[in-house]
């Protein structure tokens, strides 16, 4: 019996439109009813992450920021790991003369050192968030503007950076660079981005650390997902891996499963095939 589903956000839960179908809600409600649980495994931050939570009606423990941290079912934080100034220092350097957008998710939100033209033309070109439909003043309003070399005097805890910039050439060039700092984990959520978290800060590892946390065995746990950061819980030894329709291909190379798209409620067909039973399913 499953009694734990892990579930990304964008690309996965969301529609392109960022709200949670009505057919999803139902799915994820009937999975309560039979007594099972899902937890969220989002790159999002906590706060960006409820949003279409509480839009739906729903609540649900939060695995963030590709798993830099884990909060429970009333928000507190269970687990955290932290980049370190010297992994951020490299990061900034290995991103010098390119001219990229930073997302620094931190403990006290988001902060960027875009100048707000450079942030605000990002947006317009569909670079900045590609993947959901934002109004600028409400993408504008999630960051906080600094000059780099305020960084480390504010004493932020940093837990994820993402690098944007629409070029691949580009952030192929980032890339390589930045296998040479030592413990750093590198992923994507959408073309446009690298996300960068310690490489202990992992989707999978996060999951375990949950499920171990309820008394959830492996066997009792599905994953689900489309992008690359979710490869680390698609790649996990567990029940269900499943891929959504719309997921890249080498993530529906590693996945044990199909589903649908996200367009086409693909969480909630999966979980209605797999794991529901026929009163639930009827919730």
């Amino acid at each position: 019996m499953i009694r734990l589903v892990a579930i990304d956000m964008d690309g996965t839960l969301l529609r392109p439109d960022g709200h949670i179908s009505e057919r999803n809600v139902r799915a994820l409600k009937g999975l309560k009813a039979m007594g099972a649980e899902f937890l969220i495994c989002t790159g999002r931050s906590y706060i960006d992450a409820l949003e279409p939570l509480k839009e739906a009606g729903l609540r649900a423990p939060v695995v963030c920021m590709n798993g830099a941290a884990v909060y429970d079912w009333d928000g507190r934080l269970m687990d955290e790991i932290r980049l370190s100034e010297r992994q951020v220092r490299g990061i900034l350097d290995c991103c010098q003369k390119e001219d990229i957008i930073f997302d620094f998710m931190t403990d006290r939100g988001s902060y960027t050192t875009a100048g707000e033209a450079q942030f605000r033309a990002c947006f317009e070109r569909n670079v900045l968030l590609p993947m959901a439909e934002f109004t600028y003043e409400g993408v504008r309003d999630r960051f906080s503007f600094v000059e780099e070399g305020q960084l480390f005097e504010l004493g932020l805890a940093f837990y994820k950076i993402s690098v944007i910039h629409e070029s691949q050439e580009v952030l192929g060039r980032i890339k390589e660079r930045l296998s040479g700092i030592a413990e750093l984990a590198v992923a994507s959520s959408f073309a446009t981005n690298l996300e960068l978290t310690h490489s202990y800060a992992q989707k999978g590892r996060a999951l375990a650390f949950y499920a171990s946390s309820r008394g959830v065995r492996p066997d009792e746990i599905m994953a689900i997902g489309d992008s690359e950061n979710d490869y680390s819980m698609l790649s996990m030894d567990i029940k269900y891996t499943v891929a959504m329709g719309n997921a890249m291909e080498s993530i529906k190379r590693i996945a044990r499963c199909q589903t649908r798209s996200n367009i086409q409620d693909g969480v909630a067909y999966a979980i209605e095939t797999l794991v529901l039973t026929r009163e639930a399913r009827a919730y």
